[in-house]
């Protein structure tokens, strides 16, 4: 089975390396639009881009709203060539472990039409996770996890505005269901709570979160019990970057 992965970004220069990186090898086709990044997100990509020259195909969208935020997940859509289409953020960072599980999964199991992933709720660093099992509810379970591959099917498009948008079906149905979806064992890594950018001061491109604890691992994290993802062991990111990142944090609150 054949594998287009789409990634829409904003400001993702600390993560968006390791994110296409876990993936690329084991896609077709990687399609990334960038909606106006002003730190260096858009030199990373481009010095992936001639890595890949093949594989991956770049286009800078500029800034967009929510609505327009769906229009360029459509867009990908419809470019997209490939049996399959994987949704990747900018700040999800897969294992080898994994993607091999989902590849497997696409090409054992022809009755499957969405794969969900579950994930790490990064917090502190990349070896800590948010304390919680999970607070997102899908087909009857709760945990971290997103739908993550979409089979293309014929009527197969986005629909909503930014954070309340799905994938539906031909019969404007929401794409996935108890019958034709299955939950992976292996998680990604998920950033969204860690500094993702120089000028990313609320540590997330989605919105403030400054009412959440998510600058340190010693007060809502714990450690994860497995290995991290190949492409952060070959970097060495600093343990303790989370201890020093409390700080400044500490003093937010304490001073304002």
């Amino acid at each position: 089975m054949s594998v287009t992965a789409h990634c829409l970004v904003k400001n993702e220069e600390n993560f968006i390396l390791y994110a296409i990186t876990s993936v690329v090898d084991f896609v077709d086709a990687v399609i990334i639009f960038d909606t106006g990044s002003t730190d260096k997100t858009v030199d990373i990509i481009k010095n992936l881009v001639q890595k890949y020259p093949h594989k991956i195909f770049f286009e800078e969208k500029g800034e967009c709203d929510k609505a327009g935020h769906t229009k360029l997940r459509q867009e990908m859509v419809e470019k997209t060539k490939t049996d399959w289409f994987m949704v990747l953020d900018g700040d999800e960072v897969w294992t080898k472990r994994g993607m091999q599980e989902a590849i497997d999964m696409l090409q054992k199991n022809t009755a499957v039409e969405c794969v969900m992933a579950p994930f790490y709720l990064l917090v502190g660093d990349i070896f800590h996770k948010h304390y919680k099992s999970g607070s997102i509810e899908m087909l009857g379970k709760k945990d971290f996890f997103y739908p993550r591959f979409f089979k293309m099917l014929e009527g197969l498009h986005w629909q909503g505005d930014y954070n309340q948008d799905a994938v539906y079906n031909s019969r404007n149905e929401i794409f996935f269901n108890k019958d034709n979806t299955v939950i992976l064992t292996n998680r990604f890594w998920h950033a969204t709570h860690l500094v993702r950018s120089s000028i990313d001061t609320d540590f997330s491109s989605g919105g403030r979160r400054s009412d959440k604890l998510i600058n340190t691992y010693f007060l809502i994290g714990r450690k994860i019990n497995e290995s991290a993802p190949e492409v952060f062991q070959q970097t060495g990111l600093p343990f303790f970057k989370s201890f020093i990142n409390f700080w400044p944090w500490l003093a937010k609150k304490i001073f304002h």
